[in-house]
């Protein structure tokens, strides 16, 4: 029962509930949270390791629900129609090589009527955020070939810049109500390079494997090693307690923890620093518990302080 009063102290209690709240987080947030990235991350891959391999084919082909634009992402595809070249936009706020740069959004309308958001490339940031001059898009027909991309998460409200829509994220139903078109929502168009039309391409990611599960792992390495800690220092706390229990019902027949004297070379100082070395209970349990735990290095500073004492003491 001692014990167990001495763990429902404020401390222990304290360190309890971090204990129990860290593990929580580890396990229900943080390890899912990266281990989520890596699923993400890893589809991600095998979509665009499905593109290299794959030739481009008609879009019609490759999309018969909305939902290919996500689960088929960087799909090559190809779509005959014309250009809008009046209904553009900008996506601002983002970079090519550490270079901040405008991307050039521009609806595309098929030869059977369906209109969509197509990324034309990008072109850099002028002075003062200034939109430099780049090509229009050509107005006869033209066949173009693309990747698929899926619909950005985001605010995606337009801002005026330099006279023209802009956007942070990409998210075709939004531009389609500002531009006045019925553009395809689930997704849009990403132009490759050398097509009707296109500027310096987008770039498009690696396959990379990423720190994700790597961090994931760490964090529920993590929540298993923190109780185990917790339980551990309880275990000594209680081994300590029940070894001075156990000298405090037994006590030694000398009080000094290594066999020695009540002063000079061997035993603990006297309590009152007097030099007779009278007997105490209480000190002499403490010093039994103090070498028990600390060992001969206890011994050793017990003795530096006896002679230290003695120096002073000296005329």
């Amino acid at each position: 029962m001692q014990a167990l009063r001495q763990f429902l102290s404020p401390g222990w209690v304290l360190g309890l509930l971090a204990v129990v709240l860290f593990t929580w987080a580890c396990f229900a947030l943080l390890a899912p949270w990266q281990l989520g990235k890596n699923d993400d991350l890893d589809a991600r891959n095998a979509r665009l390791a499905e593109s290299i391999e794959a030739a481009p084919e008609p879009l019609g082909q490759v999309v018969e629900s909305p939902a290919d634009f996500v689960e088929r992402e960087w799909r090559l595809v190809t779509l005959e129609g014309t250009w809008q070249p009046d209904a553009e936009a900008l996506l601002r706020l983002r970079s090519v090589d550490g270079e901040l740069v405008y991307q050039i959004l521009t609806v595309f309308r098929s030869a059977d009527g369906e209109e969509f958001l197509v990324n034309r490339g990008w072109v850099p940031v002028g002075e003062n955020n200034t939109v430099p001059d780049y090509p229009r898009a050509p107005s006869e027909p033209v066949e173009i070939t693309a990747r698929l991309r899926a619909t950005e998460a985001g605010q995606a409200e337009p801002v005026l810049v330099g006279g023209r829509q802009a956007v942070r994220v990409v998210d075709p139903a939004v531009l389609g109500d500002t531009l006045g078109h019925d553009l395809e929502p689930a997704g849009y168009l990403q132009l490759i390079g050398d097509q009707p039309g296109s500027l310096t391409p987008a770039p498009v990611p690696g396959i990379e494997s990423g720190p994700y599960l790597s961090y994931g792992l760490q964090w529920l390495l993590f929540g298993l090693l923190a109780p185990v800690g917790l339980a551990y220092f309880a275990w000594s706390e209680m081994r300590a307690r029940r070894r001075v229990a156990e000298q405090d019902t037994h006590p030694p027949s000398s009080a000094a923890p290594a066999g020695g004297g009540g002063d000079g070379e061997g035993g603990a100082p006297d309590p009152a620093g007097n030099d007779e070395g009278t007997p105490d209970p209480d000190l002499a349990a403490r010093d039994r518990a103090m070498f028990d735990r600390y060992g001969e290095r206890y011994d050793a500073e017990q003795r530096r302080a006896a002679r230290r004492r003695d120096r002073l003491r000296q005329p």
